[in-house]
């Protein structure tokens, strides 16, 4: 058990800790209850199961539409094969979960759940990856896989609290739009991310832009959380 610990949870569930601990100390004029907090990691999580066959079926699906592992091929697969159902997967927990909840209540509360329900997906993620390759990965994926991860929560997040704001007030146009948007940006950045790492993107040049991505996505991110917080306000 204390291998087990030690090899396995602890390089995968540290980072993601740091980071949710991060953001929920941002929330500083309600914070929310730690019970709601670990209810949506956990669904986070569990949903991500689907995630699973979900890809796979996509994946046959694909190659079996477009020659395997060409420029096609990878743009179809990582942005609707990966990021499309990855990114509704944490959706479908926020619409789920805090939608409704009386604690979703102010607008910094959109960026905590997201980024909860994100990091949920990644820390079982993670637990795979360092199962299956070793705790070799846990570097790398701290430095890249956890934080963006992070990131298209927060960016969710930023626009499920403004789709929230216009259906209080009653202006179901532009909580459509922002509704519409909390899936659309962080589908199209996680895609993006995603196929600057495929092999056709090494082949055309493209994966030298990945730590552009990475460095503009956590900049972007930390802007975010830090105007959020300091902006707060009912909604």
């Amino acid at each position: 058990m204390r291998a087990l610990f030690y090899f396995v949870l602890a390089p995968a569930l540290l980072p993601v800790v740091l980071l949710l601990f991060y953001i929920y100390k941002k929330d500083k004029i309600e914070r929310e209850p730690l019970g709601m907090i670990l209810k949506v990691f956990v669904f986070g999580a569990l949903f991500s199961l689907f995630d699973i066959p979900s890809e796979q079926a996509a994946h046959s699906a694909l190659a079996a539409y477009y020659p395997y592992a060409d420029l096609s091929f990878e743009l179809a697969h990582n942005f609707l094969g990966i990021a499309f159902i990855e990114e509704v997967t944490k959706w479908i927990v926020l619409m789920l979960f805090v939608w409704r909840s009386r604690e979703f209540n102010y607008k910094f509360d959109g960026i905590v759940y997201a980024a909860t329900a994100s990091l949920g997906f990644a820390a079982l993620e993670n637990i795979i990856y360092v199962v299956s390759y070793g705790t070799g990965v846990a570097v790398s994926r701290a430095l890249f896989a956890i934080p963006g991860h992070a990131s298209f929560g927060i960016l969710m997040g930023f626009f499920f609290a403004r789709a929230k704001h216009f259906s209080l007030a009653q202006n179901y146009g532009a909580s459509v739009l922002c509704m519409v948007l909390s899936l659309a940006c962080p589908i199209f950045v996680h895609g993006t991310y995603d196929f600057l790492l495929s092999p056709a993107a090494h082949e055309q040049s493209f994966s030298s832009h990945f730590f552009v991505l990475v460095i503009a996505l956590d900049a972007l991110a930390w802007l975010i959380i830090r105007h959020e917080s300091r902006t707060d306000m009912p909604l």
